[in-house]
Parts: C-alpha cells; structure tokens; sequence
C-alpha cells in the first residue's frame, strides 16, 4: 500500500514535467539548448573547447536569425559579438555587429555595439582610420554614455605603442610634479 501511494505520488509529479517537456516550443528547445552551452563554456574556465565555442556561436546566430522578433534575439546577437571578439574572430565580430545594428535598431544594446565596432577595428583589424570615424561617431551619438570616456581615450591613444604610452605618461607625471612645486 505504501509502495502505491509513493508510486502515485511520484507519478503525480513526474507526469506534468514529462508534459510540459513534451509541449515546450521549438524556441523553448533551443534557449535550453543555449543555456546548456553557456553552462558547459563558463565551467571549462579560461580554456574552452574552441569546438563549442562555435556551436555556442552558431546557436545565438541561428536563434537571432530565426526568431529576429524575440526580445531574446538582441540579447544573443551581442553575446555573440562578444564571443567573437573574446575569440579574436574580427571579421566575423564585424559581421554581426552590423547585421545587429542593421536587424535591430532599437536595442538597447546599439551604443556598446557601436563602440565595440570601434574597437574591432582598431584592435582586431587594425584599421585606425576606420576605428575614429566610428568612436567619433559613439561620441557624437552617446556623449554621454559610460564608455564615452574610454572611446576618448581610446581615440588619443590610438596606434601608441606601449612604450609610447608610458613615455606620455611619465612625461605627464613630471611635468604635474614641476606644477605643484610650490
């Protein structure tokens, strides 16, 4: 008798989950799908499989190409610039950034999404001209934005060699000591 209603009860928790298995959507498949990858990438630590990675790329990609509507979509299409970059992957980050700017203007990821463009090009591709017109242009359109600072700084730095760098700071660091000499 005990063994029954133990079965039943059981039977009685498992079989809505089983149901609720069996009539999630295909979008609900595939979020799980994603958040399994992001869990298998965060627990490999600093070191990744690169082969997940890309499937991790791929499944943001297809999910924003396949449910563009979904206010999940941004979300993944900057995940997926994001990992790009973490990569190294500049063209394929320019890729998506313009397809995420272009797809989705609203979003309220468009300022880092420009400013990363920015930084793709100027760290990733190397292309400094093309790397102040658009921090320029972060400026212009985000003046006061969080990272309007760095796009600053990263327009008056740019091309510097590290050893550049810290010659201008050293030299900075004199000459604010020679003016506080009283």
């Amino acid at each position: 008798m005990l063994i029954k209603f133990r079965m039943k009860k059981v039977l009685l928790i498992l079989l809505p989950l089983a149901f609720l298995a069996a009539c999630s959507s295909p979008r609900d498949k595939e979020i799980s799908s994603i958040s399994a990858l992001e869990k298998e990438v965060e627990s490999a630590g600093a070191r990744p499989e690169l082969a997940r990675l890309e499937q991790l790329l791929d499944a943001y990609t297809l999910f924003a190409d396949k449910y563009s509507s979904d206010t999940l979509a941004p979300v993944y299409m900057f995940k997926a610039i994001n990992l790009c970059i973490g990569v190294n992957n500049g063209h394929r980050a320019m890729q998506l950034i313009d397809t995420a700017l272009n797809k989705f203007p609203e979003s309220r990821y468009n300022a880092e999404t420009v400013f990363l463009k920015a930084f793709v090009y100027e760290n990733l591709l190397n292309n400094y001209g093309q790397a102040s017109q658009v921090y320029n242009y972060f400026l212009k359109k985000y003046p006061n934005h969080e990272l309007a600072d760095d796009a600053d700084a990263a327009l008056k730095n740019m091309g510097k060699s590290p050893e550049e760098l810290v010659e201008e700071f050293e030299a900075a660091r004199k000459a604010q000591a020679e003016n506080a000499k009283p």
